[in-house]
């Protein structure tokens, strides 16, 4: 499935997606997001779950840089912004990696899954419910968490979460 994915995004895409510099991995993010709008019009479903499995078992769970990790979790918020209303149907596969990563010892991956998990929330809205336990769970915890941004930013997701 993952040889899959990569003839789907070129490499350049992926080399920039796990940039040091978060402009090209925000532009990386929004080629991704382009290309899944593309497969989600014509129903290329297995294909956009190969895209999602490439950007979570090659870049979310990385055991490389950090910055890698914060690439494939911008990845992941672009795909559910390129899926628009089918998102629902790939939140069991890019919902959990952003979840995990909450847990990261790196205080800018978590920030960047409290951004990542932001973005998705806004797309999905009452779908999102089905995480709601997990996601309170982990709000709770990054509320106390020792690196301000990342309290920052889990008040943001907090506020949309209640909204």
């Amino acid at each position: 499935m993952a040889a899959d994915a990569l003839s789907i995004i070129p490499g350049a895409v992926l080399r920039n997606l796990s940039d040091k510099l978060y402009e090209k991995r925000k532009n990386a993010a929004l080629e991704i997001e382009g290309i899944v709008k593309q497969l989600a019009t014509f129903g290329e479903h297995e294909k956009i779950s190969a895209v999602i499995s490439l950007l979570t078992n090659d870049f979310t769970y990385s055991p490389q840089a950090n910055h890698r990790k914060q690439g494939g979790l911008i990845g992941l918020a672009a795909v559910t912004v390129g899926l628009t209303s089918e998102a629902a149907q790939h939140l069991e596969q890019i919902v959990p990696p952003v979840l995990t990563s909450f847990l990261d010892q790196d205080s800018r991956v978590r920030y960047y899954a409290c951004e990542a998990l932001y973005n998705i929330a806004k797309v999905v809205r009452g779908d999102f419910i089905i995480y709601f336990n997990k996601i309170f769970d982990a709000l709770c915890k990054l509320s106390a968490d020792s690196d301000a941004n990342v309290q920052s930013a889990a008040h943001l997701l907090d506020k949309l979460v209640k909204v």
